[in-house]
């Protein structure tokens, strides 16, 4: 495998005029001032790419010249079905065909699968049409496994099953299988599985789903800025892939590797607030943003007010505790003096007044990139439904209360309207309000010898909780999806954010192949399916 470490001398040059114009957006931060309209147009044009691709040859076994097209097979969309009594299966000594267990069909079942094995229990299957189809398998466990599933001797998914004595059918929705003879196998890591039967039946939920989503962004009075990327989103959604990439600082060097490997870069550059290099962060977002004309997303890592911690195990700060059924309507547009007056007269916490104060912090970062007329694709209290992060780890109620204070304070307090609202609760429990957000997203990371695939099940899981109401995209993922998954399910993500860290990139900064080859990213970046920067701009022009 090639070592990436080496920058491209243009792209330092690029960096170094970055660095003596950051003077520029220390003046914005501070100041609030945005510049003149004609300070921006000479850095939209991004010319210096093809000067970099020159520099940076790519080794020949990695170069695809021509663009990648997604050619995706005929699909017959039909209710099938087949069914196989896995006791005629192949399976691994020591495990044996069985009878004791009820409820069984047939003559017995299969159990005592050893722990660790690849491919314990396998049977091959006479797929009989290129479609999507449930499977179903029926089996029981004494107490609760994980285990996983491999099809076509690739893995597929992990499952766990709960101890039960009774068996159980468990379906895995909308995988992709083409006509002819298909591997069905389970790979045992705990084992303790007894396995029955499995049942193949055509699967077109995907297709009967009916997106209505709406015309304008959920903020009032959007920006011009804020529209124009939301009715880009919209009018490439469910057919093209914007691409988007985390930094994990102000370097922005797992942007440089993807241009030095793919000759482009991410549509969005992703950032964190609320880390120890929040000030860099901003800067650099901004940065992107005004030299390149790229999309800007913001994460918030909110510290539990009063502490330095986001994780609800590592605080006793709760959520509960600090609303106490306040009306958090009313007090979302109320000068920060009046909230302390009634925290003073102990009408409202402390710890909500902290809330408070923290928000309108927020909310000056955020009026920069207001200044300078950047929109931004804005995803705070993420992952709540997970419980790990304070904002989550006290239920539904309170989380709904507090995105509906964020929503009101921000957008009808503060003027916010530039923000493109991201939900990210990953929870039918923890939905918001249908008119705080735009977009619907889900974070997922797996395995690395696990196909990332299309994630399926999970964009119909979205787009059935969101009543098809909303544009749906992967706002953190471990791996790159594959385009043709995508098409093949129908399930074309608005986004998809890659983290950082060992997900591109190793420790000496050279390309990371644990999850996927530098081809993959190649590909994927040059895919007539997939968005770059350079497309981006092109087609918002």
């Amino acid at each position: 495998m090639k070592s990436y470490s080496r920058i491209p001398i243009a792209y330092r040059y690029f960096f170094i005029i970055l660095s003596l114009l950051c003077t520029i957006s220390y003046f914005i931060l501070y100041t609030g001032r945005s510049l003149p309209a004609s300070y921006h147009k000479g850095y939209l044009n991004y010319e210096t790419l093809s000067l970099w691709s020159e520099e940076s040859p790519l080794a020949p076994d990695e170069l695809e010249p021509d663009r990648y097209a997604v050619n995706v097979p005929g699909i017959s969309e039909s209710k099938v079905a087949s069914a196989k009594e896995l006791e005629h299966s192949q399976y691994d000594k020591p495990a044996y065909l069985a009878s004791a267990r009820k409820g069984h069909r047939g003559i017995g079942y299969v159990t005592g699968l050893p722990r660790n094995t690849q491919s314990a229990m396998a049977v091959l299957i006479d797929v009989p049409a290129t479609q999507h189809y449930d499977l179903t398998i029926c089996m029981a466990a004494n107490q609760t496994v994980t285990n996983a599933l491999r099809i076509n001797g690739k893995l597929y998914t992990q499952f766990t099953l709960n101890g039960n004595a009774d068996f159980m059918r468990v379906t895995f929705y909308g995988i992709f299988l083409e006509e002819g003879w298909a591997e069905i196998a389970v790979d045992t890591i705990d084992g303790g599985l007894d396995l029955d039967y499995l049942e193949l039946t055509g699967d077109t939920m995907v297709f009967d789903i009916d997106f209505d989503i709406s015309e304008e962004p959920c903020t009032p009075q959007a920006t011009p800025e804020a529209k124009a990327l939301y009715a880009f989103l919209k009018e490439h959604w469910n057919k093209q892939i914007l691409t988007g990439q985390y930094a994990s600082d102000h370097t922005n060097r797992e942007l440089a590797l993807i241009y030095e490997i793919t000759g482009q870069l991410p549509a969005i550059r992703f950032g964190e607030l609320g880390t120890e290099n929040e000030f860099k962060q901003i800067e650099a977002a901004m940065d992107w943003h005004l030299y390149t004309g790229g999309i800007v997303g913001l994460m918030w890592h909110w510290n539990a007010p009063g502490t330095n911690t986001v994780y609800a195990e590592e605080t006793d700060f709760s959520l509960t505790n600090a609303l106490q059924d306040a009306d958090t309507i009313a007090l979302a547009t109320m000068d920060l003096a009046q909230a302390e007056a009634l925290a003073k007269e102990q009408k409202i916490t402390e710890e909500l007044l902290l809330m408070l104060q923290d928000i309108d912090q927020i909310a000056h970062t955020l009026e920069k990139f207001k200044h300078m007329n950047i929109p931004i694709l804005w995803r705070p209290l993420h992952e709540a439904g997970g419980g790990w992060y304070w904002w989550g780890a006290d239920g539904q109620n309170a989380y709904t209360a507090l995105w509906q204070l964020l929503y009101t304070r921000l957008t009808d307090y503060h003027g916010l309207n530039h923000l493109i609202w991201i939900w990210n609760g990953q929870s039918a429990s923890y939905l918001v309000p249908e008119h705080t957000y735009d977009l619907a997203s889900v974070d997922v990371y797996l395995n690395a010898e696990m196909q990332y695939g299309s994630r399926y099940e999970q964009y119909l899981a979205l787009a059935r909780m969101t009543n098809g109401k909303k544009m749906l995209a992967l706002s953190e993922c471990s791996s790159l999806p594959s385009i043709e998954m995508l098409m093949l399910d129908r399930t074309i993500w608005s986004f998809f954010g890659l983290w950082y860290g060992e997900y591109i990139m190793q420790s000496d900064g050279s390309f990371s192949d644990l999850y996927y080859s530098s081809s993959d990213l190649y590909n994927l970046y040059n895919s007539d399916r997939a968005l770059s920067l350079n497309d981006f701009l092109s087609l918002s022009q």
